[in-house]
């Protein structure tokens, strides 16, 4: 595994690898404690930990570790990127994803799955809003409505002047331009028969963008961008790591020069140093470009690093949406209290009190005549929603 947190929560002994020998092993408290080699230390230092982020308005890069020594540099803060006061780039308004289910012998629909159930929230250029919540809340099928990559059930979704909701084929491609997706797998998000520089090419010969030969200087340029040698334009997916490989798919999706990136779950694969150097990367590029992130995870420490704002799902529904500092520091409702207290903590001599979840998760399939019951919310702060009933 890759998660520390639950390496402190649950093993004995640890064994620590790099490039393919063991470096390092021994007792668990001895290896968090006690680390003796440069690549342990470093690999500690680059842990993302709950409740790092109090007293600090914006996001935070992670420290540079290097891996020879172990040290590690004092993160710098990121520069605001968010005019509060501005329109928003994104603003969807009580939108609904549902999937009909089929039975009976005449195969008739007799319920939907109701994934996503009227949200409502704004995002901001320069803004990171993260959706968070349990696998199956409804937070990917959230972000590939907004790009139409699957027809929601109603709703409205305002981007950059379109009307997303009611665009035609040509409009979506015309759209699309300006927002794009990395998805969570760079392994399974890259033709594997497809040269890396064709792969950045071909977006923005789709588009009309460039000419051929502007367009591979492009993706040269958009190589070096993401940390990566132009000379590597002619290599194959097989050829690079999985922090590389996301980093080949974040170039991909600057291509088009987009305002919005989708970033479904985009450091979820990584193990924590290749992770905090594609943070990192993110937000340069935010401050860099103006970029707005939508960024789905379920990786709470990440989240409270890389976030403005944070919505909270559970089953299809925002519970709770508010600033960082409003979700982390001050958790209003029963749900994003018990997702905060369930994050492992990255040190084995802390015991905490689980809290258990005793209720068996409702499910999202509904009879077809279902109609949802109308949701209140109560401000809690500027900004800060909790839903009441």
């Amino acid at each position: 595994t890759h998660d520390m947190g639950v390496v402190a929560e649950i093993a004995d002994r640890t064994l620590v690898m790099y490039r393919g020998e063991a470096v390092e092993s021994g007792a668990t408290e001895d290896i968090f404690h006690r680390p003796q080699h440069p690549y342990t230390r470093a690999l500690l230092a680059a842990v993302p930990k709950l409740g790092s982020m109090q007293g600090r308005g914006w996001p935070l890069r992670f420290p540079q570790i290097n891996l020879q020594t172990g040290e590690a540099s004092v993160p710098k803060e990121v520069a605001g990127t968010v005019d509060a006061g501005a329109t928003p780039l994104l603003s969807v308004k009580n939108l609904s994803a549902r999937f009909p289910v089929y039975g009976g012998i005449f195969s008739r629909q007799v319920g939907a799955v109701h994934a996503v159930e009227n949200i409502s929230f704004d995002l901001f250029q320069g803004e990171t809003l993260s959706l968070v919540g349990e696998s199956g809340c409804g937070k990917s099928t959230t972000g590939r409505a907004v790009t139409r990559l699957l027809k929601p059930h109603s709703g409205a979704i305002d981007f950059d002047g379109f009307d997303v909701m009611n665009l035609g084929k040509r409009d979506i491609l015309q759209m699309r331009q300006r927002i794009q997706m990395i998805f969570q797998d760079p392994f399974a998000s890259l033709n594997p028969r497809m040269r890396i520089g064709d792969a950045l090419i071909e977006p923005m010969l789709q588009h009309k963008l460039h000419n051929r030969s502007d367009a591979k200087e492009k993706a040269a340029s958009l190589l070096q961008k993401v940390g990566l040698s132009p000379d590597m334009l002619r290599r194959f997916p097989h050829e690079f790591s999985g922090g590389q490989r996301q980093r080949i798919c974040i170039a991909r999706a600057l291509a088009l020069e987009p305002k919005l990136i989708i970033a479904d779950e985009a450091v979820s694969a990584l193990d924590v140093s290749v992770k905090a150097q594609v943070i990192n990367l993110m937000l340069d590029l935010q401050q860099q470009l103006g970029l707005a992130y939508l960024f789905i995870s379920h990786d709470m420490a990440v989240v409270e690093r890389i976030s403005h704002r944070v919505a909270v799902m559970y089953l299809g529904e925002i519970v709770e949406i508010g600033s960082r500092a409003d979700i982390f520091d001050n958790p209003q409702h029963p749900y994003t209290r018990k997702l905060l207290a369930a994050v492992p903590v990255p040190d084995p001599t802390v015991h905490r009190k689980r809290t258990v979840i005793p209720d068996e998760l409702a499910s999202p399939l509904r009879p077809a005549t279902y109609q949802p019951p109308a949701r209140h919310y109560r401000e809690v702060s500027n900004g800060h929603f909790v839903q009441i009933s």
